[in-house]
């Protein structure tokens, strides 16, 4: 047997005062229940709309990583491109490097010195009339010593130049560090946000559950609302059939006094009695009956 089947039985044990009780206590478990569906359906809009306002702010922060990861890759790849420039300077500085210490193998007296030397030839070529032979000798000397010179002016070049390179790869180092703090700076931003991103759908999945705890408390009392609405109406169709079943009852019993009173009416009439209005209008109408059936 059902559980409707059982509240119909039970039903039909109560007494008409307990029936009218019952109807009316269901009827307050209706309005009950009513109010309780409309609260957990407006608790299921807002828990729908903060869920809503969640997975919003979660695409957002995602495009900001995007944005962020990309940025992340354009300085990496920039500081990629330093590294290379960093190690082709350093290469060419050594290079000069080198080259000056193999200079300076060549050139150990010092430049003013040569110098001096340079002008006493020069003066003394100029200024003293010469053999052939010394004249060769005091020129190739002069020769010697503008070599040197020389040597000593590449040497200053390849200083300058030298310096340069320093200079240029202390910048490129600058500039490097200046990125990579930059670089560092994004990470932890990226880090922040995908921690961020965690939290947020951490919660998404708290407002999932409890969208799934209000939807089945919902579906649980549209139930309970439409069985106590079964249980109303059976109640009700209860009392109508008590009522049509007293009607007919009271009717059966009015037809059975009309038919005892139209008796003693023509019993009257038989013996020649007088009978009162009342009994003239019963007999009329028994016998109107009568005639139409």
């Amino acid at each position: 047997m059902s559980k409707q089947e059982d509240i119909y039985k039970d039903i039909k044990k109560l007494s008409d005062e307990e029936l009218e009780e019952k109807l009316s206590e269901i009827k307050s478990l209706m309005i009950y229940k009513k109010k309780e569906m409309f609260t957990l359906i407006e608790k299921r809009s807002e828990l729908v709309r903060e869920a809503g306002i969640i997975k919003r702010e979660i695409l957002k922060i995602k495009e900001i990583i995007n944005s962020l990861s990309k940025k992340s890759d354009e300085i990496r790849k920039e500081l990629e491109k330093f590294k290379i420039s960093v190690s082709s300077l350093a290469e060419e500085r050594r290079r000069l490097y080198n080259e000056l210490k193999s200079l300076s193998t060549k050139v150990k007296e010092p430049k003013d010195e040569i110098l001096k030397k340079l002008m006493k030839l020069e003066w003394f070529q100029q200024t003293t009339p010469l053999p052939p032979d010394e004249e060769l000798e005091i020129t190739e000397k002069i020769a010697e010593i503008e070599r040197k010179i020389l040597l000593y002016e590449k040497t200053h070049q390849l200083k300058s130049k030298a310096s340069e390179t320093s200079l240029k790869i202390s910048d490129l180092i600058m500039k490097r560090e200046s990125l990579v703090n930059e670089l560092v700076k994004i990470n932890n931003q990226i880090k922040e946000y995908k921690k961020k991103i965690k939290e947020l759908y951490s919660n998404l999945i708290n407002k999932s559950k409890e969208i799934d705890e209000v939807k089945n408390n919902l579906l649980n009392t549209i139930k309970e609302f439409a069985e106590l609405k079964d249980t109303y109406n059976k109640i009700r169709e209860e009392i109508v059939s008590r009522k049509l079943a007293i009607k007919r009852k009271v009717s059966e019993d009015d037809v059975e006094i009309e038919k005892e009173i139209a008796k003693r009416a023509l019993e009257k009439l038989d013996k020649g009695e007088k009978i009162d209005i009342l009994e003239l209008q019963v007999l009329l109408k028994q016998q109107e009956n009568f005639g139409k059936s």
